[in-house]
């Protein structure tokens, strides 16, 4: 089957905690703090959301309310969590502009995020920021949406040019009352233009016919801009994401997204070879052809193939605007075996759009493949094994750091034999995995679970390429309905992760009993690569008090290729079928197979979707093929076809059905004869 595509890890070093998400950013002569969240699979040219915490609040807190990673993953967008002076924003001078724009700068060198569409909410105080900045930054941000917050003293509805509000906010907020928003709503409505006479849309959404939320809509201002308020009824001073009426975050978003400072950047929506392709050859596939949404000056165009051994620029074959551009590799250029970088570079629209740099992944030299994966395991502990001695304490290797709201914290190193709090719990053997750390922050603001970088016990890892996977299962039902959520990082050093998975959910639920095997727990498998040999760490983060989730089945490897991944699982795929099918070959089932077999003995590609979808076909020939021999063992007469044509179908029971259902039916056919038959 096609190789699932891993998400994530986080983890390491050990040390006071401060989130592991937290990052420094210098600001002038300041050194600011952040948390950054990127999904998986981001364009090439991302928008950004800022994200502006309450008064005496921080990132992490507004993280946990407003819970961005869920709307990020869909739409593929990158969230900056700010952290104001003290827990305060500067709302009457320049500090905190100053951060917003060197967190714009920071993430378009880390991840080319599109200028024309960075977009700033705030919480609380960090709202009134967010007016604050509408009126001193609306060149640098396309939309605001502040959140149960406005500037106390009055409007300031003035600004470099018509600025898109939206507005939410909660009727029995008792600290921004919801009497001041009308103000604020009604000098930006008449700024920018806005028909005074706002669409109103109760219930809101509409399609939630029960929500107490409406929706004021102020239309058609200048440059099509639009001030809008969402009104939250009955909820008080918060983020609110009440399922049963209008989710902020995910309003925020919807409305933001459709503004632009200016013409966004063109995408590449397809590339030949397909990205990650392997077993290339340079004098066979020495093009690429890219395909952008719209047309490029080829003129203006760069683009690279680059190796560990060095680069080639490429001749752009192409001329004038195009949507479709051809590049080609000089006639005297060589390429270095192993991985290969494609980097497509200023790409600029007719309208002015840039799209600043996208990269692609190839590997050329044919690869052999064998019959089993090619991966070395660098850690999988056996943590059952250290029952007698450790009971339930921290294991050899691992230190526990517990943060406390005030800032202390409490460290434990492995091994320390039975203790209270986050440690290991034993279950039943037999299950997904027999021995796992009890996670969770119980009275603490936060606990960390490092491993890697204890005298001992250090984690040295090469550069190159890695998967860690872990199970989980919660622990509690109430973790389970109030979907708890845990974090795993990878960092080289406290301030710089390298690889972060956050708001991770599992499944399941133990009802905190060990007297019982583990079934259906979650699996979660991240990739990821290290640039250097050294050493690092693995840490696993709960912030979420009484919630709990069980941790186990942890095991890093190094990463297969992707011939490996791709070409390797369809050949033996492929050679399963082979052995299944002997001794059975004239069986009709046998014959099924023969032919799926037949079909695919000689295939070969260079693309990953290639493989994929021919171990797909191959395996489900496999599966059906095993389901029938299974099936003929009890019902010798039984036989695999399609639909039957006149002919009465029956249940086994003789219930007569309208339709072949899936499973086993009883046929009988025009001349009177009945059959079972296995319908797939």
């Amino acid at each position: 089957m096609m190789m699932k595509r891993l998400v994530l890890l986080s983890l390491l070093m050990w040390m006071v905690a401060t989130s592991f998400a937290l990052e420094n950013i210098t600001v002038g002569n300041t050194t600011r703090t952040m948390i950054v969240y990127a999904p998986n699979g981001l364009p090439a040219s991302p928008a950004l959301v800022i994200a502006c915490h309450g008064a005496n609040q921080d990132a992490a807190y507004l993280q946990s309310l407003s819970k961005w990673e869920t709307v990020a993953d869909t739409a593929k967008f990158v969230v900056v969590y700010a952290n104001g002076v003290n827990k305060y924003w500067d709302i009457s001078g320049t500090s905190d502009l100053q951060f917003m724009q060197a967190i714009i700068d920071k993430m378009y060198e880390r991840y080319h995020i599109n200028r024309n569409r960075v977009y700033l909410t705030g919480f609380s105080m960090g709202g009134m920021f967010t007016y604050y900045a509408a009126s001193k930054m609306a060149d640098k941000i396309a939309a605001f949406a502040p959140v149960s917050g406005y500037l106390m003293g009055g409007p300031n509805a003035t600004s470099s040019r018509p600025v898109p509000i939206l507005h939410t906010h909660g009727t029995a907020d008792d600290v921004c009352v919801y009497s001041g928003v009308q103000s604020h709503i009604d000098a930006w409505v008449k700024f920018n233009g806005c028909n005074p006479t706002p669409e109103v849309i109760k219930p809101y959404p509409a399609s939630k016919p029960n929500s107490p939320a409406s929706m004021k809509r102020y239309k058609n201002g200048k440059n099509g801009v639009e001030v809008a308020l969402l009104t939250l009824a009955d909820k008080g001073h918060w983020w609110s994401m009440d399922t049963s009426q209008a989710l902020t975050s995910e309003e925020v978003w919807n409305f933001c997204k459709r503004y632009s400072l200016g013409a966004d950047a063109p995408e590449v929506t397809s590339i030949s070879p397909e990205n990650l392709s392997f077993d290339l050859l340079a004098e066979r596939d020495n093009k690429f052809e890219a395909t952008f949404n719209e047309e490029v000056d080829c003129s203006q165009l760069r683009s690279t193939l680059a190796s560990a051994q060095g680069s080639v620029n490429l001749d752009i074959l192409t001329q004038g605007f195009a949507s479709t551009v051809t590049f080609a590799l000089p006639v005297d250029a060589t390429v270095a075996d192993g991985e290969n970088t494609l980097t497509i570079a200023n790409a600029v629209t007719k309208k002015g759009g840039v799209l600043d740099k996208t990269t692609f992944t190839y590997y050329y030299g044919i690869e052999d493949v064998g019959e089993t994966i090619r991966v070395d395991t660098i850690y999988a502990p056996d943590w059952y094994a250290e029952r007698e001695t450790v009971g339930e304490g921290i294991p050899t290797g691992w230190r526990r750091v517990n943060t406390t709201s005030s800032g202390g914290t409490e460290t434990l190193n492995g091994p320390t034999a039975n203790c209270t709090g986050v440690r290991m719990k034993y279950f039943e053997r037999g299950g997904d995995f027999d021995a796992g750390f009890y996670l969770s922050a119980r009275d603490n603001q936060k606990c960390n679970l490092y491993y890697g970088m204890l005298s001992g016990n250090l984690l040295k890892l090469r550069a190159g390429k890695y998967r860690m996977s872990f199970r989980s299962v919660y622990w509690s039902e109430g973790a389970m309905t109030s979907r708890a959520t845990f974090s795993f990082h990878l960092l080289k050093d406290i301030n710089t992760p390298l690889h972060s998975a956050t708001s991770l959910l599992s499944t399941g639920t133990m009802k905190e009993n060990t007297s019982q095997q583990i079934k259906d727990s979650r699996l979660h498998e991240i990739d990821f690569a290290v640039n250097s040999d050294a050493v690092y760490g693995l840490c696993f983060e709960m912030d979420e008090g009484w919630n709990s989730v069980i941790v186990g089945s942890v095991v890093l490897t190094t990463q297969p290729s992707i011939a490996d991944q791709y070409k390797g699982t369809f050949l033996r795929t492929l050679h399963a079928a082979q052995s299944a099918i002997v001794g059975y070959e004239d069986t009709e089932e046998g014959k099924a197979l023969q032919q799926v077999i037949d079909q695919y003995a000689d295939f070969t590609s260079t693309a990953p979707s290639a493989y994929a979808a021919a171990t797909e076909a191959v395996d489900a020939a496999l599966v059906a093929f095993r389901n029938a021999r299974e099936v003929s063992a009890i019902y010798p007469s039984v036989q695999i076809v399609g639909k039957p044509r006149n002919a009465t179908v029956y249940s086994l029971t003789g219930m007569k059905r309208a339709a072949p259902q899936k499973g086993i039916n009883v046929v009988r056919s025009a001349d009177g004869k009945a059959k079972l038959v296995l319908h797939d």
